[in-house]
């Protein structure tokens, strides 16, 4: 067989495997965000326990535990929540390892940064367990730490938990129809499509200079040509946010943004409303029992 044909009639064709350029992966990167935001729109649309409520209970009730979760001292109280609060979103359809992983890659993970220096003996005298001198590592400053950390967790578990489970629209009813000023739900509603529209573009000028190279390039090239793309898309988000605004105000504009959306409170909405403020009282009384002040 000829070499150079031998592919041909090989079920398994030896291909030498290019790996992938810097364009190739920001563009998948963008990609796969992009999908995301689509693939939380169907899950907030799909049938779930949280999916049923009516959002302003829903904004309702996650200020009730986020602030209950800034209240609690108790270690203990807080893993509760955390807990709680996976269960809910599993019972909404939303994966446990994706919410988790979300929460605690993200959330939990800053507020582990902006809590190490609580556990030093400078911040949290107590206990040594690792001599460091001012920076000695105290027993007491790693519970701080860990508070601090299962605290953010929790409050940012909730918020997420909420956002997953409802859709862009509702939520901004909910915000117009909870007397939030215009200017910030117009914003909001505006902000959101621009950066849908901006990824969108920025995924194009990738896969477009995917599409046009013939060899690899050099990281300063790479810089180079990204200092250029940022000034472009900041220059181009300028010019439609402009646009856009002309357009809405050469249409009648006045500052509040209409929606077709009609909310209904159900009796499952009053249900869960009563059931967050029970959860919250009572979580704040076995708080006080357990980490008295």
């Amino acid at each position: 067989m000829i070499p150079a044909l031998a592919h041909i009639g090989d079920p398994k064709p030896r291909r030498h495997a290019r790996p992938r350029s810097f364009a190739r992966k920001t563009a998948d990167t963008i990609g796969h965000a992009v999908a995301e935001v689509f693939e939380n729109e169907d899950l907030a649309s799909s049938p779930g326990l949280m999916q049923r409520l009516d959002p302003r209970v829903k904004l309702v009730s996650i200020v009730l535990f986020v602030v209950t979760a800034t209240l609690v001292r108790s270690l203990w109280v807080l893993l509760a929540i955390v807990a709680v609060t996976t269960a809910l979103a599993a019972m909404s359809g939303v994966s446990p390892a994706s919410f988790a992983r979300k929460v605690w890659a993200s959330a939990a993970f800053f507020g582990l940064l902006l809590s190490l220096p609580a556990a030093t003996a400078w911040i949290t005298p107590g206990h040594v367990l690792v001599p460091l001198g001012p920076l000695s590592i105290t027993a007491e400053g790693l519970y701080v730490t860990a508070r601090l950390t299962v605290r953010v967790a929790a409050a940012a578990g909730i918020g997420l938990l909420v956002i997953w489970t409802t859709r862009w629209t509702d939520l901004l009813k909910a915000l117009t129809a909870m007397r939030m000023p215009d200017i910030v739900v117009a914003t909001l509603a505006m902000t959101q499509q621009q950066i849908m529209s901006l990824l969108r573009t920025v995924e194009n000028m990738h896969l477009a200079r995917e599409s046009r190279m013939l060899a690899d390039v050099s990281a300063r090239e790479n810089r180079d040509w990204i200092t250029d793309r940022i000034a472009f898309v900041a220059r181009k988000s300028f010019k439609t946010a402009d646009d856009i605004y002309d357009a809405m105000l050469s249409r009648g504009f006045t500052g509040a943004m209409p929606s077709l959306v009609r909310l209904r409170t159900a009796a499952r909405d009053w249900v869960w409303l009563a059931a967050s403020v029970v959860s919250c009282v009572a979580l704040l009384g076995i708080d006080r029992l357990v980490a008295p002040r």
